[in-house]
């Protein structure tokens, strides 16, 4: 059964007024489907999280400073601190991902680095990070047949070390 749902509509004013809205809705199984449920699949995840708020809705505008999600009005500077390092991740995984093989690395073991990373939240993340890139920089030298300074690796992947478990005796 469709009808008409612009009067009585229980979704937040910004998914009303956008161009996902048919105003309309149907019921399904003794559950109403709204037209615009239907038609937000089609939507980014930052478009569908923003519609979909009902914090925005009701212009509670500070916790855009705190939100985890993405979304168009975020202002969280976290999140977009973590998002750089995401995409950061996922570009040396996939650069690493031949030579894991090799030494045995396979998608469950990634995936759960990964899942780690996301959960971790302090400065050994950002210098694990940093030590992946520059053993995934010197293996790339190594294969294309170039010198690398064995000293100077040793040197900064000390530091690195050093850096991390001090952080880690912070805690």
């Amino acid at each position: 059964m469709k009808f008409d749902c612009s009067k009585n509509c229980k979704m937040t004013k910004e998914m009303r007024s956008s161009h996902y809205c048919e105003s309309s809705a149907e019921v399904i199984e003794s559950k109403v489907i709204y037209s615009c449920e239907r038609n937000i699949i089609k939507a980014s995840e930052p478009e569908q999280n923003f519609l979909k708020c009902q914090l925005w809705d009701n212009q509670i505008l500070e916790a855009c400073k705190t939100c985890e999600l993405k979304c168009k009005k975020n202002s969280n500077p976290e999140l977009k601190i973590s998002l750089e390092e995401s995409r950061e991740l996922k570009a040396l995984i996939e650069g690493l991902r031949p030579s894991m093989v090799l030494y045995g690395v396979n998608d469950k073991t990634i995936e759960k680095i990964s899942k780690e990373y996301k959960k971790t939240k302090d400065d050994r993340v950002k210098y694990a990070l940093e030590a992946a890139k520059l053993s995934n920089n010197s293996l790339k030298l190594v294969q294309k047949g170039k010198p690398i300074d064995i000293a100077y690796l040793t040197i900064v992947s000390s530091r690195l070390l050093k850096k991390i478990k001090k952080e880690k005796l912070e805690e």
